[in-house]
C-alpha cells in the first residue's frame, strides 16, 4: 500500500513535468515569434495595403456612379452614418489640406488614426521634381503618399492616378 507521502511527492513530481513543459513550450513559442516577427509584420502590412487598395477603387467606383461629386459618400462598417470622402477632380481620394496630407488620407481609408497601429507606420509625402515646370500643379500631379514600416518597407498611394503600389522593402 502506498502512503500518504509518497502520493505526495508523486504528485508534486507530476506538477514539476508539467511546469517544465509548460515553460519549454512557451519558450519554444517565444523564441518562434521574435524570429518571425518581421514576417507577421510585414504580412499585416501587405493586407493593410490590400485594404487600402480595395477602399480607393470602391470610393472611385461610387464617385463614377454618383455622377463625379467632390465628395463621396460611402457606407461604413464601422458606423451607421456614411462616411464623407474627398475626392479630387479624377476621382481619387484626396484632400485639400496641406499640413499632414498623406495622415488625413490614411484616416480617411482605413477609418482609424495612423497612431492607432499595433505597429509603428510612417506617412510620408513624397513629392517627384518636374524639370519643365515648377508651378504649384505639376507639383500636385507628382504628389505621393508613402507608408513606410520601421524595417523599410513601404507602398505608395499617387493621389493623381489612384494607383497603390504594392508592399516594397529597401533590402
Amino acid at each position: 500500500m502506498v502512503s500518504n507521502s509518497e502520493k505526495k511527492e508523486k504528485s508534486l513530481a507530476e506538477f514539476l513535468v508539467i511546469v517544465v513543459l509548460v515553460g519549454v513550450m512557451m519558450a519554444i513559442f517565444i523564441n518562434f515569434f521574435i524570429k518571425n516577427e518581421t514576417q507577421f509584420t510585414r504580412a499585416s502590412f501587405a493586407v493593410m495595403a490590400q485594404s487600402f487598395n480595395t477602399k480607393v477603387n470602391a470610393v472611385h467606383a461610387q464617385w463614377m456612379m454618383d455622377k463625379q461629386p467632390n465628395v463621396v459618400y460611402l457606407a461604413s462598417l464601422n458606423n451607421v452614418k456614411k462616411q464623407a470622402i474627398s475626392v479630387n477632380k479624377s476621382g481619387w481620394i484626396d484632400v485639400k489640406e496641406t499640413p499632414l496630407v498623406c495622415e488625413k488620407i490614411w484616416r480617411l481609408v482605413m477609418e482609424s488614426p495612423i497612431t492607432a497601429m499595433s505597429f509603428s507606420v510612417s506617412a510620408i509625402e513624397v513629392h517627384k521634381s518636374n524639370k519643365k515646370s515648377n508651378n504649384e500643379q505639376s507639383k500636385d500631379e507628382n504628389s505621393q503618399c508613402r507608408y513606410v514600416l520601421l524595417d523599410g518597407s513601404y507602398f505608395q498611394y499617387n493621389r493623381t492616378k489612384g494607383k497603390v503600389s504594392k508592399v516594397m522593402s529597401l533590402n
